[in-house]
């Protein structure tokens, strides 16, 4: 005899609740993928799915002001530059403006966000791209 109820409700209305709540496929998750070293003169990348380090080499006298670690993606401001690290692009480098200055940085997922006091930046880990905007210009 086959089961086709369990305490009162139809098998598939509690598959579809559980389906619908994320319980049964949690495949949309990111697993964490990278993790950042930052070592006297550089940064490196260790990027687990590609079993892999990616360094990026910083100037002389550069140095990390801020960062963010998601699952997916790394975001650094630099007093020179802001970079962008995805496990599937690698590095991405971006000059900072004159006078710009970091406000708030986060990282979610393949996700990076950066807020200065000139610009609002996202960074895609996958793709690899920044998209910025600048502060005060609504469209």
């Amino acid at each position: 005899m086959a089961v086709t109820q369990c305490h009162g409700f139809p098998l598939a209305t509690l598959w579809l609740a559980l389906l619908v709540s994320g319980v049964v496929f949690a495949d949309d998750q990111v697993a964490k993928e990278v993790h950042l070293i930052e070592d006297t003169s550089q940064l490196i990348a260790s990027n687990v799915r590609f079993s892999r380090f990616d360094p990026f080499k910083l100037d002389a006298r550069e140095r990390v002001l801020k960062r963010a670690e998601g699952k997916a993606v790394i975001v650094v401001i630099t007093d020179q530059r802001i970079l962008g690290y995805g496990v599937l692009s690698g590095w991405r480098p971006l000059d900072l403006l004159a006078g710009e200055k970091a406000i708030k940085i986060s990282a979610e997922d393949f996700a990076g966000l950066i807020i200065t006091n000139k610009r609002y930046l996202n960074f895609n880990g996958q793709s690899g791209v920044f998209a910025l905007q600048n502060r005060g210009v609504v469209r």
